[in-house]
């Protein structure tokens, strides 16, 4: 009998501290949620927005000098009388030169030295009868639009000297030496913070007057007068 009722205490002792183990476990569990999945989202401010735009190289508010070479066409307007005949101006011809100068603070502007060299003939009947070399030094000054974009046009002016000779075969030879003004205007892509390619037209005017006899073997009785430059021209300038 004691051994029964002792069984029976110990039994019930034992299904007494499982239930409150099982209870207990089930209000921790009720109790715990698991938390919702972590998603990361990208912060996006004014500053890292603009800045996943693609922007063109831009200057800063301090002068940049430059240094470029060019390349092109130009067309001499040569006026060559040689007693009763009247020569052909040279046909286009090729032209090389460099450029030399800065930009502005901002780089809405620039001003620049420029050399050129070209040279032309002028045929008679068809056949070549005089050559004509052609060096420039010009300063020239350009007013550069969309400064900020990747595509700027501009427009400029320039003055400088010119010194042109020529000569032929019973016809003597000439030096024609003087000012020049002109006007220039074409289209600069900015590639990057240095490199920049542009395409353009020059026309250069010279200040003569009249036509002045040639010197020499002139059994012609030459005269010319070159009156005016138009080139075609693109170039790459390195900017620092």
């Amino acid at each position: 009998m004691n051994k029964t009722l002792l069984a029976t205490l110990l039994l019930s002792a034992i299904f007494s501290s499982t239930s409150f183990a099982a209870e207990q476990s089930t209000s921790q569990t009720a109790a715990y949620t698991p938390s919702e999945p972590l998603v990361l989202t990208p912060v996006v401010t004014e500053e890292n927005d603009a800045s996943l735009a693609e922007e063109a190289p831009k200057f800063d508010d301090t002068m940049h000098y430059f240094v470029g070479i060019t390349g092109g066409m130009a067309d001499l307007s040569l006026d060559v009388n040689a007693g009763a005949d009247k020569l052909q101006s040279p046909d286009a011809s090729g032209l090389f030169g460099a450029d030399i100068g800065f930009y502005t603070a901002g780089g809405k502007g620039r001003i620049y030295y420029s050399y050129q060299k070209m040279s032309g003939e002028s045929d008679h009947n068809d056949k070549k009868a005089i050559d004509t070399d052609v060096s420039l030094h010009l300063v020239s000054a350009d007013y550069i639009f969309r400064a900020d974009k990747t595509i700027n046009p501009f427009i400029g002016a320039h003055v400088g000297y010119m010194i042109a000779d020529s000569k032929g075969d019973g016809y003597g030879s000439y030096k024609q030496s003087g000012e020049l003004l002109g006007v220039q205007a074409g289209v600069a892509w900015r590639m990057s913070d240095h490199f920049t390619a542009e395409m353009g037209a020059r026309h250069s005017a010279t200040q003569s007057k009249e036509q002045e006899a040639w010197s020499g073997d002139n059994q012609k009785g030459t005269k010319s007068d070159l009156k005016s430059i138009t080139a075609f021209y693109m170039s790459a300038n390195y900017r620092f």
